[in-house]
């Protein structure tokens, strides 16, 4: 007769195969876990890149429109290097050839870019509507050019009684810093060239 030998597992190997099983599963959840960390940041990264892009194309869009005379003082053009505030026209879609003026202002308030836009403008108490553009903004910074050099401030109202054209500047260049947590500061920039009038 022909004895059988039953085939089975010892509880040592069965231990000995769970424990290999377990670390194969702990390091694959190490790796997805990994992967999806740095996929959160990229998405996190790539948000704050399309924000930034728009602010720097809402900025440059009313600055292309902005606007100066000699004939009223509410509508001037001044900047520093942190602040910018100035007379903006816009078209009214529904007539053609009308133009409507508001008073914008852009600057950093802790963290966050505000946009504050005026419509009457000629009285100091009226806030107008503030929009918060970007938030996790460390530094902002503009500077102008004259036609020769880049200065750090500028107002419409000191070039009273000169030519025209030298109450705005000929472009203004903005350089926006943000700052995330464990991560490397990233600065944009943007050169808004101004249309003379």
């Amino acid at each position: 007769m022909i004895q059988r030998r039953s085939i089975a597992f010892t509880l040592v190997e069965v231990l000995v195969a769970t424990f290999i099983f377990s670390l194969l599963i702990l390091g694959l959840y190490l790796i997805f876990s990994k992967v999806y960390r740095a996929w959160e940041k990229g998405n996190a990264r790539l948000e704050q890149y399309q924000t930034i892009r728009g602010c720097l194309d809402i900025l440059g869009r009313d600055l292309k429109s902005a606007f100066v005379t000699s004939s009223n003082p509410f509508i001037l053009f001044k900047g520093n290097k942190d602040e910018i505030l100035f007379t903006s026209s816009s078209n009214i879609p529904s007539q053609k050839g009308e133009y409507d003026l508001k008073q914008i202002q852009y600057k950093l308030e802790g963290s966050r870019l505000l946009r504050k836009v005026k419509s009457n403008f000629s009285t100091l108490k009226s806030c107008g509507t503030v929009t918060v553009l970007a938030s996790n903004i460390d530094k902002l910074t503009f500077s102008y050019y004259n036609g020769e050099r880049w200065l750090s401030h500028w107002d419409s109202r000191k070039s009273r009684g000169k030519k025209f054209s030298a109450a705005l500047p000929q472009a203004v260049c903005i350089e926006l810093v943000v700052k995330e947590e464990d991560e490397m500061p990233l600065t944009f920039s943007a050169r808004v060239n101004i249309p003379l009038r």
